[in-house]
């Protein structure tokens, strides 16, 4: 009896782990789509609006330089709270723009708070390489979603 029961009990686990584990697999298409739904396409529109703001406000006065750069880092914090991107075709433009946004912000605040406009200028030039970086992992990612 000890014996039969004991099969029974192997088998019983054998079958519930393999049924675990092939419902929790997924596939690159469906962990992209998850991560799309689950804060990526916020994240990415946060980006793209607030550091489409420093791109404009660099035509203002300096003044208002400081609190557009501090609004792309906030942003940029919430973005790296994300679980990683699972698009490999769009991970190193992604990492890029993350990358440029927090450096140029940086720059951008560090410059405009402290009257050095070359500095806050460089910042804001950063920011704008990370736009293109970051429209390049947007396309990348719309790519890989409409391919699955």
């Amino acid at each position: 009896m000890y014996f039969r029961v004991r099969i029974l009990t192997v088998a019983t686990t054998a079958v519930a782990a393999a049924v675990l584990l092939a419902g929790c697999s997924s596939t690159p298409a469906e962990e992209l789509k998850d991560w799309w739904s689950s804060g990526g396409d916020a994240r990415i529109k946060g980006l793209a609006d607030t550091s489409a703001r420093v791109n404009d406000v660099s035509m203002r006065p300096t003044d208002t330089w400081g609190p557009a750069c501090q609004e792309l880092l906030t942003e940029v914090g919430k973005a790296k709270k994300l679980d990683a991107l699972p698009s490999k075709n769009a991970q190193g433009f992604w990492k890029e723009a993350l990358t440029a946004f927090e450096h140029g912000g940086n720059e951008c605040v560090a410059g405009a708070g402290g009257k050095d406009e070359p500095r806050a200028s460089e910042g804001i030039r950063e920011v704008q390489k990370g736009i293109s970086r970051l429209q390049a992992a947007v396309s990348l990612i719309r790519s890989d979603l409409a391919a699955k």
